[in-house]
């Protein structure tokens, strides 16, 4: 079969990866053809676009974004997605055989890819698939991303009109899969079925521990809890900044570490003291050689989402083998998850006390390498994706 993929995330250069990459990989590797249109939603305006090399026998178009400036940030924000959306329509017009495609891929939101989710149904791709990670724009008006009002009723009009022309809705949890049906509208002929993130399998070569940590100037012999990703709202950094306070405060020999970039990482660096440490962005495979030399992997939502997620960097501590301690929404099934397969260990938002208690309790505790395999085998290989999409572009 021919797939066509759009996105904001695919990374080529060496050393990186994402999991779109890693689906469109395995795909390819199962007999599939896999082209991408890659909606480049940080790039500079600027910034050159259309086809590139292929990568790993992939056919990759780049689109970059069009905005007005000068505005102010609603103009700004809104007029990305409407000028950006344009701009790909006309590229993937030029560029892709829409009509010799067998299935579209999409991600919410679909708002991003605009007026392209329209043109693959009357390119008459018979099979159109959105996977649902965040629900736009319900999950970002309620950590502050939207604002409230008009511009929310507008984006969320918008996002449902381009999600009706999708055959197959796919949410990563049974209860996202329930808050689609109670919150959005969906069509009888649409499918909605289950698919959680998926992760890369590959073991992550042994760098030995001492090495690592000298590498990137961390204390040799204290434990490490560490966050890795982007530094943005949303991820829970009081709470974690509060349990280091604990922590300190207790003479805990703990350290707290942050790894990445983004808005917040000017005020995570300047928050650095004897138990509080950051670090850059890395390059996806120092990234995971650095948590192998590291005792937790930590996450966090914010309280006040009516949605659930399962953070994608939970995957790559799972990958080191370390356990994971959750702050995330009450009821979980991610949080049952972990849980059930002797990985991790959930607490409430806001319980700072009960988040270092955890975290302290873990980096102590004894090797979860096995049953952490065991679990990214059992629920998050690609593989399942993979079957669960060529099931339904099939159907």
């Amino acid at each position: 079969m021919r797939f066509l993929m759009a996105c904001m995330q695919f990374p080529t250069e060496p050393g990186h990866s994402y999991m779109t990459t890693e689906l469109a990989q395995a795909l390819v590797a199962a007999g599939h053809a896999v082209e991408v249109l890659l909606i480049d939603w940080d790039a500079a305006p600027s910034a050159a676009d259309g086809p590139g090399a292929d990568w790993n026998g992939v056919r990759v178009v780049r689109c970059t974004p069009r905005q007005i400036g000068g505005l102010g940030p609603l103009v700004r924000n809104a007029s990305k997605f409407v000028l950006t959306g344009r701009h790909a329509r006309r590229l993937a017009r030029d560029h892709f055989d829409l009509e010799g495609f067998d299935a579209f891929i999409a991600w919410t939101p679909a708002l991003a890819f605009g007026s392209c989710v329209g043109m693959a149904r009357r390119a008459g791709i018979p099979r159109r698939l959105l996977f649902i990670w965040d629900f736009f724009p319900d999950h970002h008006r309620e950590i502050g991303l939207i604002p409230g009002g008009p511009p929310y009723w507008l984006a969320r009009a918008l996002e449902q009109r381009l999600m009706d022309a999708f055959n197959v809705l796919l949410c990563t949890l049974p209860q996202n899969a329930d808050y689609l049906r109670r919150r959005f509208r969906v069509r009888p002929d649409q499918a909605v079925r289950v698919a959680p993130i998926w992760s890369d399998m590959a073991p992550i070569p042994d760098a030995g521990r001492s090495v690592v940590r000298r590498r990137h100037a961390l204390p040799e012999d204290r434990p490490i809890a560490v966050f890795g990703g982007q530094l943005v709202e949303g991820r829970g950094f009081d709470q974690m900044l509060a349990a280091a306070a604990i922590a300190r405060a207790r003479g805990s020999p703990l350290v707290f570490l942050f790894v990445g970039g983004g808005r917040l990482a000017p005020a995570l660096k300047a928050e650095a003291c004897d138990n509080v440490l950051w670090r850059p962005a890395l390059p996806k495979q120092a990234y995971l050689e650095l948590l192998t030399a590291c005792e937790v992997g930590m996450v966090a939502t914010v309280p006040g989402v009516s949605s659930f997620t399962i953070p994608s960097k939970t995957l790559d501590y799972l990958r080191a083998g370390l356990p994971v301690v959750a702050a995330v929404e009450a009821g979980s099934e991610f949080s049952a998850l972990l849980e059930r397969h002797g990985v991790g260990r959930a607490v409430p938002f806001d319980d700072a006390r009960g988040f270092f208690s955890a975290v302290e309790s873990l980096a102590a505790g004894p090797s979860i390498h096995a049953a952490a395999q065991d679990c990214l085998d059992a629920v998050f290989h690609v593989r399942h994706t993979v079957a669960a999409v060529l099931g339904e572009a099939a159907a």
